[in-house]
């Protein structure tokens, strides 16, 4: 008969090889659990490896499916190297005061013919310095990078205007679809040059926003909305030829499902302003290729801080609950403005002008209530979109200051865009490899921010549906290459350490 001791050692050898058997259990039904994500596990892995290598972490990104581009403006996407292309064929001149393009005939000796810049290296790199971003060194005058940053649209001049629209389009389509990304909605300008001065005269002589509205649609509004659908009909056109998308041979950027945003310069009169956004308006109700409409221009500007409020109420009256409105809101910091400035854009533009995103959103520690807004944006829902980059060149903001990890914690849908990917020399797979390097985002969280960018597009839903499923078949398709990259054995250990962590 077994001593009490014996007795006991037994006991625990059961109750050990019992724990030791549920365990083994536990891990088998977990491996057969995960063993169903085996391709995203694996490149999850792969992603984790490239961390230390930023080489290997943009090649990685590059290849990965990113969605889409909610967050640029065309003229501001463009490289100047194609801007300068563009006008040196159609022998256009370069001002030598502040290096802005003009049209031919230049006026000796204050312009030259911009094909001398062709064949000068120096002027040349003078030219694309003064189009972007590039080599910024502080000047009298522009001694900000905030100046410059803005600056560099004047200078486009006549190589960014109406046409070479679709030349703009087109050059864009082809590089998302080199970097993997499948839909983009552009920012640009619809307005009735001819009909402006009109416009905002009847405007003017009305009180109230309706009679404004009234006196528009009695003075053609309507017929400019016509004029720019035809026009743009005809651009789209033009730009699926350019691309030989109805060929058998159609080339790189015909897969980029493309659609626009109508801009609204903000720092011009109210009635200016209203004229503007009643155009947009009317547009979207009648284009399904016009999504959306938001504000430009410097948000900290005199004009665009006074006049806030009264541009957030033209916007919530003129789009009702038809027209989808993204706002550029919270693109401020401490110093740029008054802080009294900074307390109150993001939730006007969420609560007054009924935004469905929001652009920038970087100066959410300032607002009112917080914790308050961001529970606003994570249950309407309302995304926003975090351009790092550009809020590091204009405002200075990056790394723990940008609010990025607080709109993640809180659940907001962000997505991660461009803003003026040529004007800031970048790309899109530069703003994933930021979020990656300086937030530390895991592969998993980067994927579902590039299916967020298709889930909060203004497509419709059964387009957003179509877009959602290729993009799901595109993931698929990477994680599958990424998988049969590795050796066996990675793979296993990767699965492996999935099935024993929780949070994996």
């Amino acid at each position: 008969m077994p001593t009490k001791q014996e007795a006991a050692r037994a006991r625990v050898r059961r109750i050990l090889w019992a724990a030791g058997l549920l365990a083994a259990v536990v891990i088998v039904v977990r491996l057969a659990f995960v063993a169903r994500d085996f391709d995203a596990i694996a490149t999850s892995a792969a992603f984790d490896a490239a961390r230390s290598n930023h080489t290997q972490l943009r090649a990685f990104l590059h290849r990965m499916p990113k969605g889409g581009d909610l967050h640029t403006h065309l003229t501001g996407a463009v490289y100047a190297e194609r801007f300068i292309a563009w006008a040196a064929k159609e022998q256009f001149c370069i001002n030598l005061a502040d290096t802005s393009l003009a049209k031919p005939e230049c006026k000796w000796p204050a312009e030259v013919s911009l094909s001398a810049a062709m064949h000068d290296q120096k002027l040349y790199d003078r030219v694309v310095d003064a189009l972007s971003m590039r080599t910024f060194l502080p000047s009298a005058g522009a001694p900000t990078a905030h100046d410059k940053f803005f600056a560099t649209f004047g200078r486009f001049g006549p190589a960014s205007g109406g046409p070479y629209f679709v030349a703009m389009v087109v050059d864009q389509l082809r590089q998302y679809d080199d970097e993997s990304i499948q839909y983009v909605e552009f920012m640009t300008s619809f307005g009735c040059p001819g009909d402006r001065d009109k416009f905002v005269r009847v405007v003017g002589e009305q009180s109230s926003d309706s009679a404004k509205l009234t006196a528009l649609q009695a003075n053609g509004l309507d017929d400019c909305a016509t004029a720019k659908r035809r026009d743009l009909a005809a651009a789209v056109e033009k730009i699926r030829r350019e691309l030989a998308c109805d060929s058998q041979n159609s080339q790189s950027g015909c897969s980029v499902t493309f659609r626009f945003i109508a801009q609204i310069g903000r720092n011009s009169s109210p009635d200016d302003v209203f004229v503007q956004t009643a155009i947009a308006a009317a547009l979207i109700r009648a284009e399904p290729q016009v999504v959306a409409l938001n504000l430009v221009q410097a948000e900290d500007s005199r004009i665009a801080r006074d006049d806030y409020d009264r541009h957030m109420r033209i916007v919530g009256f003129l789009a009702k609950d038809d027209v989808a409105v993204t706002l550029h809101a919270g693109e401020l910091w401490l110093g740029l403005v008054p802080p009294t400035d900074l307390t109150f854009h993001i939730r006007q533009a969420v609560e007054i002008a009924g935004a469905r995103r929001i652009g920038h959103g970087v100066a959410l520690a300032f607002e009112h209530d917080m914790q308050g807004l961001l529970g606003e944006m994570r249950d309407r829902p309302v995304a926003v979109e975090i351009n790092l980059t550009s809020n590091d060149i204009i405002l200075g903001v990056r790394g723990k200051d940008h609010p990025l990890p607080m709109y993640l914690a809180a659940g907001v849908p962000v997505v991660l865009s461009t803003d003026d990917a040529g004007v800031s020399r970048i790309d899109v797979t530069n703003e994933y490899f930021r979020a990656a390097r300086d937030y530390g985002l895991s592969y998993r969280t980067l994927k579902a921010i590039a299916r967020t960018a298709l889930l909060h597009s203004f497509l419709d839903e059964k387009q957003k549906g179509d877009e959602l499923k290729r993009f799901d078949r595109s993931s698929a398709d990477f994680e599958r290459a990424q998988a049969r990259s590795r050796p066996p054995l990675q793979n296993i250990l990767a699965l492996l350490e999935a099935a024993v962590s929780p949070s994996r």
